[in-house]
């Protein structure tokens, strides 16, 4: 017995022993930014109950590799973590919004705000998941698919070149003396070119040729017009391959130049605004080559990174000479980090931010410069953005098709982006129909006739709604609000379009109340006769659909006439027409359980113009209606 004992004590102490060997590797590894490895040593060590410390540390890490997932869970805990500094709490909450669980984010920023209340991007990131559902509603017309690009891990920052694209990637390597990043547990990234075969695939990747690919980092980049000067980012390091380092221990980047020369890249020049302090990276060049547009984190910036630019001039010696750098203002800077930006032909800025209002995670916005200032940014909406990292925006000349980068994958991915060859959209505005004011607590309901498919709507604060639709269906659409009535139905059809089109539905919601008649537009009968004629059909059949649409309610269909014949003959003519649209009505299938008729003849004029009164024939028209009011409300619903 006390020989097992004492061996049991043994294996528990070489436990405990190794569990600190490997949480001790993962502290040094997360101290020097080698994140993949301090998780990979921390998942090692944990056995049991996981200390407070690495709980963290493990959050952290999965947050700086933007494993969003596991990110969530860990904070999770952090966050149950008496007295843990609460930064942690913000951390969750962006875990949480870049994974797509807005409401709980949207709590945990308003947790954190509670302690923190002057921090602007965790405000702006409240009113994000506030909103984030109409960005995904108001859906932006491009279509995205998948670059496929052989051999690689991951790609992204895009560039377009030589019929082409050159981008940063990394690729899976077998090689042992490859150096790998201890941040991503990757191989370093490189620059890379791939073409589109005919075939629609695209070619095996290859790396750009000369000085351009060092030993560490390179990439995103830019060309110029001519194709034979790139601007690109590099990993600050010295010609002996060892990284430079500030006095926070961390690796800048910079942006260098290169030539082309017979096919290969070289004359590698640093930019004369690069520091060793702070980073410089992701360069865009305005159309005309002038301006150079980048990111960096140098002091007396927002926070975080920060675009500027910098113009390009000759020296007498003709040689070039870059401005020092000037930030594009507090409209498109925030606390947060801007990056990668892209100048259209068209004088368009596009750039990522997580900090203006987004979807989580880096989304993709677009500025105009007038001259004086740059327009608000305005976000591309989703499929463009999602609740992941959406960035590296391009635009191809013809302005329809293009690139972006995203981890929506959970990985670095290229898209391609592009305009449908037919372009539908319907639009409208909901207001109660008695004030004639926006209903912003409206629904509009799209049902997508072709698989039944329904997609409700929540209108904005003006009552206004937005929704891209598909070519070659017919959809129908209905609005509805708390204490109105359900509306008709009204139908769009793209089925039959052979160009884009925009079309307009809007609706006037009658208010849900007992007894208050309510008039039926444009219910015509031909003189001294009862039948319903096609224009008087027309509109029955929209009423059909509010019933149909609100079987809770039963009517009473009441006709009117003027006072131009004898009131024995109008009482007699106006029951016929009563009955004559509640025929219709039943034929239609609503039940005759919830309908009423009465002919009132001419004892509820809505003007003066009664018995030996001259008026117009328009106020004698008035008098000519057929109207319906609401004589029973049903908990149970009372069928067709």
């Amino acid at each position: 017995m006390k020989t097992n004992i004492s061996l049991f004590l043994i294996f528990a102490f070489a436990l405990s022993s190794c569990s600190h060997y490997h949480i001790s590797r993962g502290d040094a590894y997360y101290k020097s930014m080698q994140y993949d490895k301090a998780i990979s040593s921390y998942s090692k060590g944990i056995k049991g109950e996981v200390p407070d410390k690495v709980k963290i540390k493990l959050a952290d890490s999965y947050r700086m590799n933007n494993d969003y997932q596991n990110a969530e869970r860990w904070y999770s805990e952090v966050v149950a973590i008496k007295g843990v500094d609460e930064i942690n709490l913000l951390y969750y909450a962006k875990a949480l919004m870049n994974n797509g669980n807005y409401k709980e984010a949207g709590a945990w920023f308003r947790k954190y705000l509670e302690i923190k209340n002057n921090d602007a991007v965790a405000k702006t990131l409240l009113v994000s998941c506030d909103s984030a559902n109409k960005l995904i509603r108001d859906s932006t017309r491009y279509a995205l698919k998948l670059v496929e690009i052989p051999d690689v891990t991951s790609a992204f920052g895009q560039v377009n070149y030589n019929d082409g694209l050159v981008f940063a990637a990394d690729k899976t390597t077998f090689n042992s003396s490859q150096k790998l990043s201890g941040w991503t547990g990757r191989s370093y990234l490189d620059m890379y070119y791939s073409k589109k075969n005919d075939d629609g695939s695209w070619s095996l990747p290859e790396p750009l040729k000369g000085e351009i690919n060092g030993v560490y980092h390179e990439g995103p980049s830019v060309f110029n017009k001519e194709g034979n000067i790139v601007y690109f980012t590099r990993s600050n390091y010295k010609a002996s391959n060892k990284l430079r380092k500030n006095d926070k221990d961390e690796s800048n980047l910079k942006i260098f130049s290169a030539e082309l020369k017979d096919g290969i890249w070289t004359n590698l020049k640093e930019m004369s605004f690069n520091s060793d302090l702070y980073s410089c990276g992701h360069p865009a060049l305005s159309p005309d080559g002038n301006t150079l547009y980048f990111i960096s984190d140098k002091p007396g910036g927002m926070g975080g990174t920060d675009l500027y630019k910098s113009t390009k001039s000759i020296n007498k010696n003709n040689e070039e000479e870059w401005s020092a750098p000037e930030s594009l203002g507090n409209v498109i800077n925030t606390a947060g980090n801007e990056m990668f930006p892209y100048v259209h032909k068209d004088g368009s800025l596009y750039f990522s931010s997580d900090a203006h209002n987004g979807l989580g995670g880096l989304d993709i916005f677009s500025s105009l410069y007038d001259g004086k200032e740059w327009s608000a940014p305005e976000n591309l909406k989703h499929p463009i953005n999602s609740s992941k990292d959406d960035f590296a925006f391009i635009l191809n000349d013809d302005g329809k098709t293009g690139f972006i980068s995203s981890n929506r994958s959970d990985a670095d991915k290229i898209y391609e982006v592009s305009l449908p060859s037919l372009i539908f959209i319907v639009k409208g505005k909901v207001k109660a129909k008695d004030t004639g004011k926006n209903l912003m607590e409206a629904v509009v309901e799209i049902r997508n006739n072709k698989d039944n498919y329904i997609q409700s709507i929540s209108v904005d604060d003006f009552g206004n709604y937005w929704m891209r639709l598909k070519a070659g269906v017919d959809y129908e659409i209905v609005a509805y609000a708390d204490g109105y009535l359900k509306s008709a139905v009204t139908t769009i059809k793209t089925s039959d379009k052979k160009k884009s089109e925009v079309f307009k539905a809007d609706f006037q919601l009658e208010k849900l109340q007992m007894d208050k008649p309510i008039v039926l537009d444009n219910i015509y009968y031909d003189l001294d006769k009862w039948e319903i004629r096609k224009d008087a059909a027309a509109e029955l059949d929209k009423f059909v659909s509010v019933l149909n649409n609100n079987p809770q309610i039963s009517v009473e269909l009441g006709s009117h006439t003027d006072a131009r014949a004898e009131d024995d003959y109008n009482a007699s003519l106006s029951q016929k027409r009563a009955k004559a649209a509640a025929d219709y009505l039943i034929k239609k299938g609503i039940n005759p359980n919830r309908l009423k008729w009465k002919g009132y003849g001419e004892t509820a004029l809505v003007n003066n113009c009664g018995n030996g009164v001259k008026c117009k024939e328009d106020l004698h028209q008035q008098n000519r209606r057929t109207e319906f009011k609401i004589t029973k409300i049903s908990e149970e619903t009372a069928g067709k």
